[in-house]
This record gives structure tokens, C-alpha cells and sequence, in this order.
């Protein structure tokens, strides 16, 4: 078994609760569920990926985004990890990384209403079908260039500096429910209709393996927790 890339959505957070479209970092922190959920699933993927008496496992390092719960979620859970393997504090580092932020709402930022709602879920449906035409309304909404731009690149650099095309290492990824969706999706080739029906909880991960292939031929191996996998 080669190397993984594990990406995990961020804990739940007060936008969340409230329903707001939060995309533009740093954006809202952490409620306390979102944290006891960040570190259940820290100790989750320690289980996942082998770590225990004294070895962190498979685990390599973990990444996460620039908006606070990413930050959040991704210290929680590297703190899970280390109590879970028996290691001291900060034996597991967290680098926070530029460019695997949330696909930005424009116009609909921080409104909760139906509306909105319906327009982020039209353009996540463009996005994982690769309409380049999709994208949010206002000056600063995103589209599909806009994410692969950006976010590729961060996932190839990855997989490259971390040799898991040929080793078997595990990369843990804190970023975004809809960014993570459109990423896999692309980089695996995956049906779009099992991608947007396949929603991402709070705190819940899909796994890539690069295998040495270019982006876009990299495999699915976990996706969430549906039963089914392609």
C-alpha cells in the first residue's frame, strides 16, 4: 500500500449552526461539539493509520487551511493523535497552508436563507461536473478555475514532497466540505452524481491515493462513510 492523502472537514463551527454560508477566512470558531469532534476524529484516523506505543503509524504530518476552524480542527486532532500513540505534545506537527480554503459564496456570504443555499448547491453541482461557467454571483465568488488553481497544486506538492506514490505514508488534510468534494472528485474522476449526493459531515474524511499518477488518475479509497464505494 502506497501513500494517502487523507482530507478531513472541519469540526462544526457557529456558522454552521446558524446556517450561514461562512466562506472568506479567518471566519467562525469552533463550537464545543466541533471540538469533541475534532478530537474523535483524531483519534479515529490514528486508529485508521496504525499509530500506537510510541509511533505515530503511517501519519507523516498534517496540513490545514488558513481560516480559524481549520486551524482548529486540524491542533485538536493532531493532539488526539499524540495521546492516542503516546507521544508528547507537538510530536505531530500542523502546517497551515495557503490556497485549500472554502470555494468563496460572493454575493452570498454570511446569508442563511434558502436562496442562497440553493445557489451554493447549483454551483457545488457545476464544480464537481467540471462547468467552468459555474460559479457564485459578486466580485469575489469562486469558480471551478478558481479552486483547482489554488488547491491542486497544494495536493500535488503533496503527494510529490511526501514520496506517496511510493511510500506508505499518510497525509492528514484540514479543509472544507465543498472544496474537498470538488478536489476528489477531479482528481480521481469520480461520478459527480455519486460526489454531490455523497454530502460530508462535519469532522468525516475521504482518502486519495496518488500512486505516483498524474492528478486525475489518483484512486479513490475512502469516501465519507457511505456503505457504497465506488
Amino acid at each position: 500500500m502506497a501513500g494517502r492523502i487523507i482530507l478531513v472537514r472541519h469540526g462544526q463551527t457557529t456558522s454552521n449552526v446558524d446556517r450561514l454560508l461562512d466562506t472568506e477566512p479567518p471566519g467562525a470558531e469552533l463550537t464545543d461539539l466541533g471540538r469533541q469532534q475534532a478530537t474523535d476524529v483524531g483519534t479515529e484516523l490514528a486508529e485508521y493509520c496504525g499509530a500506537g506505543e510510541g509511533s505515530l503509524g503511517r501519519i507523516d504530518t498534517v496540513y490545514c487551511g488558513i481560516s480559524l476552524r481549520t486551524q482548529q480542527t486540524a491542533m485538536l486532532a493532531a493532539r488526539a493523535v499524540e495521546a492516542y500513540a503516546g507521544l508528547p505534545e507537538r510530536a505531530l506537527r500542523v502546517h497551515p497552508t495557503v490556497g485549500i480554503h472554502e470555494l468563496a459564496a460572493g454575493e452570498m456570504e454570511m446569508r442563511g436563507d434558502d436562496e442562497a443555499h440553493r445557489a451554493y448547491a447549483v454551483a457545488t453541482a457545476g464544480w464537481l461536473r467540471g462547468d467552468t461557467e459555474a460559479r457564485m454571483a459578486g466580485e469575489f465568488g469562486e469558480g471551478l478555475s478558481d479552486i483547482l488553481g489554488r488547491y491542486q497544486p497544494v495536493l500535488e506538492t503533496i503527494a510529490e514532497e511526501h514520496e506517496l506514490g511510493t511510500q506508505d505514508r499518510d497525509v492528514i488534510v484540514v479543509s472544507h466540505g465543498a472544496a474537498i468534494r470538488t478536489m476528489a472528485t477531479h482528481a480521481t474522476r469520480i461520478d459527480p452524481e455519486f460526489a454531490f449526493a455523497g454530502y460530508l459531515a462535519n469532522c468525516r474524511f475521504i482518502v486519495l491515493a496518488p500512486g505516483g499518477r498524474e492528478f486525475g488518475k489518483w484512486e479513490l479509497v475512502r469516501w465519507a462513510d457511505l456503505d457504497h464505494q465506488i
